[in-house]
């Protein structure tokens, strides 16, 4: 279970104003008491409209929107609904309009636990640019003692054939990336960051998350990690990239991770 500094360290509201050069442009509004309970009260079954919101506390929302020119990804500030494109357009979370928002927000089991129980800090609501991105692209790094030591797609387990060439080329960039934008300037020595790196030259980061037993490792498994973590080592090492290296058909994470060895 996450406590008060891991809330307050992995809040994008904590960390953006420290990478905002290196990080997808965000508005980063405080959601209102009225708003908040209209959006929890919406997923407890309640009708909508028997819950007020004033139209004041929208107006940041509406111009965030406008500002994007109503194409825009949500989140909260650690999170995004992803269990809600069920509820979607062609399964897709862009939002176009207010109703887009509340709707995805009051639907996701995910965003209602964060706002359920008071975090100590003030929840936001996120919007973003809608990009749309090649999932070949992004990939979920692991940090511990403050050095990179695993980097995985984030489309795990999915098979892309350049990864073999250019996995080289990404692990050297990525490592180059995180000891100029991101090594010691993050407030914790043990974390994820998810970036989109596009070759040759452009890479951003997406989010920071916790390092523990609670977080998707994708190609890699807490087994591995923890003790490591344990240890303590500060001895610089390479980055290890897993990715599948053949089309081996649909197979989960775990019939996956039985293909590698402990390696890390």
């Amino acid at each position: 279970m996450l406590e008060f500094q891991d809330w307050k360290d992995f809040s994008i509201s904590s960390w953006y104003h420290l990478f905002s050069e290196d990080t997808i442009k965000s508005i980063i509004i405080e959601i209102q008491k009225d708003l908040l309970n209209k959006l929890l009260n919406s997923n407890n079954g309640e009708e909508s409209e028997e819950v007020e919101c004033s139209s004041e506390c929208l107006v940041p929302i509406q111009n965030g929107l406008n500002e994007l020119n109503k194409s825009a990804f949500v989140r909260n500030n650690w999170r995004s609904p992803s269990d809600a494109k069920a509820f979607s357009f062609g399964n897709s979370l862009k939002v176009t309009n207010i109703e887009d928002l509340i709707l995805f927000f009051s639907v996701s089991d995910r965003i209602t636990r964060d706002l359920e129980t008071d975090k100590g800090i003030p929840f936001c609501i996120v919007l973003r640019p809608w990009l749309n991105i090649h999932p070949a692209s992004e990939f979920r790094c692991i940090v511990v003692n403050n050095i990179l030591r695993g980097i995985t797609p984030r489309d795990w387990p999915s098979y892309y054939a350049h990864y073999k060439e250019d996995g080289p080329q990404i692990v050297n960039k990525l490592h180059n990336f995180f000891k100029s934008k991101i090594a010691h300037k993050f407030p914790r020595s043990n974390y994820i960051f998810d970036v989109i790196c596009v070759l040759p030259d452009e890479t951003i980061i997406v989010d920071f998350s916790p390092l523990n037993n609670k977080t998707n490792l994708l190609a890699f498994s807490w087994k591995e990690i923890h003790p490591i973590i344990k240890k303590n080592s500060k001895e610089e090492v390479s980055p290890v990239f897993r990715y599948l290296e053949s089309d081996i058909g649909i197979m989960t994470k775990a019939n996956a991770q039985l293909r590698f060895s402990n390696i890390v």
